[in-house]
């Protein structure tokens, strides 16, 4: 593999609300431009009014907070500086379940640890019951992570980075086997809208739907249970102008075939509002293309609008 731990940030956040101005957290981050801009996970810096990005090299920078997005759990930060080394994003869709990965971080205030596993599955869905406006799609990986891993780096073999790693699945608060990355997809997107609008802009299909199973397969004739299951079309939205309906399989993305809800959501939330998109679908046993214009979002009801506040690290518990 070729992978440098010095491209990854260290990365300490000072509060001042006490008034003693100690430290009152620690994560890790990493650096993906050579002009200073630095991702993390948003729940990093609940209550921080002052952060702190440390190198490997120890060099030490006041960051400023160029802004966040508590759908997918980010923030970006921006440290002065140019040639500064940094990860360049690379493509989870590139590599095989199975293939190695390294995550890259400040474990227990260990500084630039560096530990392997493989990637174990794509568009995890952590939590069943969240809301359905969140994008709630990961990498999982077997690769250790500790308190202090929030932010960190996931990297494939060619040290690309494939995601940012923010939660763990634990009965005790340690690592117990499984962490959960942000996909560089959605990296790349929220750190382009950041720097472009200071807020994310996500699309829409104004759409409700489900992965197939069994039971509708059964119910609608179809052939296989492949694609996700329009539940409803809100009206007046982007899929019932483009023509789509209650009961209608979508297949396809843009000629990606699509295999669960979490991966549609994944990939709708790399579009922009206004882009025009290419869904195959499956009605009454028939394969149809239907193109849409992605829309905004409006506020609506269908987006959720009660949304869960991002949670610290480990982000997700097993049940007792």
């Amino acid at each position: 593999m070729n992978i440098h731990p010095h491209l990854v940030t260290s990365m300490g956040i000072k509060s001042n609300k006490s008034g003693t101005g100690m430290l009152a957290g620690s994560a890790s981050g990493v650096l993906v431009s050579a002009d200073g801009y630095v991702i993390t996970n948003n729940h990093v810096l609940a209550g921080a009014d002052s952060l702190m990005v440390i190198l490997q090299d120890r060099r030490a920078y006041r960051a400023m907070l160029t802004g966040t997005d508590d759908r997918v759990d980010l923030a970006l930060l921006k440290i002065p500086g140019n040639a500064l080394p940094f990860l360049e994003l690379g493509n989870p869709g590139t590599i095989q379940i199975g293939d190695p990965v390294l995550a890259v971080g400040n474990p227990l205030d260990l500084t630039s640890t560096v530990t392997g596993g493989i990637l174990s599955a794509r568009f995890r869905n952590m939590d069943s019951q969240s809301d359905e406006s969140l994008v709630n799609s990961y990498l999982q990986t077997d690769a250790a992570s500790n308190e202090g891993m929030s932010g960190s780096a996931l990297v494939d073999r060619n040290g690309k980075l494939i995601g940012i790693n923010s939660a763990i699945i634990s009965p005790s608060g340690t690592f117990a086997g499984y962490t959960f990355a942000i996909p560089a997809g959605i990296v790349r997107k929220v750190w382009h809208d950041l720097v472009a609008y200071g807020s994310v802009h996500y699309a829409y299909l104004d759409i409700f739907f489900v992965d197939m199973d069994a039971t509708q397969t059964k119910r609608l004739l179809a052939k296989s249970p492949r694609g996700v299951l329009i539940e409803s079309v809100q009206r007046g939205g982007a899929g019932e102008q483009a023509g789509l309906q209650r009961d209608d399989i979508i297949i396809q993305l843009d000629q990606q075939q699509i295999i669960s809800s979490p991966q549609l959501r994944e990939l709708l939330a790399q579009y922009a509002p206004g882009n025009h998109v290419v869904l195959t679908i499956v009605r009454k046993g028939k394969e149809t293309d239907l193109a849409v214009i992605l829309s905004p979002q409006n506020g609506s009801t269908s987006r959720a609008a009660v949304r869960k506040q991002p949670a610290r690290w480990p982000a997700f518990r097993t049940k007792q």
